[in-house]
């Protein structure tokens, strides 16, 4: 019998682990009721790696970094909460089916499961115990996830790996490749950083573009009206979408470094919307732009979207 998901937090509770879990340093006060207990705990904490933070009467705050494993695990973790993931594993003892796993998200039709490393001088290092240590246990862990869930419709449930100062072989790049497991490296984690900086949640969707490029996700089946015309001997399609549907199937190629290659493909940008621009695309479209629920497509990529909380025009 397959076991549930245990360990997954959701909405109030994500945001205290959060707090926490972007923090580059860990913290924790000391408390004593004399100076002298006080200094006698501050230098034991001292010899243990810790440092001073901040100091009160009776009590003093310490910090200290972080070890690398443990910071790229929250790296990853917090990436995907600020992307909009709305459940996420609540520490790094996430068991599921008797194995250990670092990172685990969910949104409405997707999830992700993360395995982290790194190299502590950098360089080249073997991922062949963790490729193989997803590939036994896929299947499993498809089946738990869609007893969980359900399967109205089907969650798609995508494998990566993120690593830190390690630069891939060649022989694991092509088995995570054919496998369809993803390579999430230092590059990508400081990209989708920046992107959810400008996009906010409508990151999660150039994230999940990428990383399931070429991938059936039942969630996102979707059906639109259109007419076909042709101009030039080139077909085109006019077609009425919500702007929220669009932005969960839409991907934009940036030509940014980074471990994957979709620099073949156009490049554009997606701005913010001044109001100024909004009302270049309303006289364009024919239409108010000012967030509505439909976008207008006429040959022309503009689209402007309240909903996924980003206001932005593809140019």
């Amino acid at each position: 019998m397959v076991a549930p998901l245990p360990g997954l937090v959701t909405e109030s509770e994500l945001k205290a682990l959060y707090s926490q879990r972007s923090k580059a340093a860990d913290e924790k006060t000391i408390a004593a009721t004399s100076d002298d207990a006080l200094q006698k705990k501050r230098e034991a904490e001292e010899a243990d790696g810790w440092t001073v933070l901040r100091s009160n009467k009776r009590s003093i705050r310490l910090k200290r970094d972080k070890p690398t494993d443990r910071q790229l695990e929250d790296d990853v973790w917090t990436l995907l909460y600020r992307m909009g993931f709305k459940e996420l594993n609540r520490d790094r003892h996430l068991i599921i089916n008797g194995r250990q796993w670092d990172v685990f998200a969910k949104d409405a039709e997707t999830a992700i499961v993360v395995e982290c490393t790194h190299c502590r001088d950098g360089g080249q290092k073997s991922l062949k115990s963790l490729l193989d240590k997803i590939e036994a246990n896929r299947e499993d862990l498809i089946k738990t996830v869609h007893t969980h869930y359900g399967r109205d419709p089907k969650i798609k449930l995508k494998f990566a790996i993120a690593t830190k100062d390690i630069e891939w072989r060649s022989i694991d790049k092509e088995r995570a490749t054919k496998s369809g497991i993803a390579i999430i490296a230092d590059n990508d984690i400081a990209y989708f950083n920046r992107l959810a900086s400008i996009l906010k949640s409508a990151a999660r969707y150039q994230f999940l573009g990428r990383y399931l490029r070429g991938e059936k996700v039942e969630g996102l089946r979707n059906q639109v009206s259109a007419t076909k015309g042709h101009s030039g001997g080139d077909k085109f399609f006019n077609f009425l979408i919500s702007p929220h549907d669009l932005l969960r199937i839409a991907y934009i190629s940036h030509k940014s470094k980074s471990s994957n290659d979709d620099l073949g493909t156009y490049q554009r940008r997606l701005m913010p919307l001044t109001q100024v621009a909004l009302d270049v695309v309303s006289r364009r479209c024919g239409r108010a732009a000012r967030g509505g629920e439909r976008a207008v497509a006429f040959g022309f990529p503009e689209v402007v979207s309240r909903r996924a909380g980003v206001r932005g025009v593809f140019v």
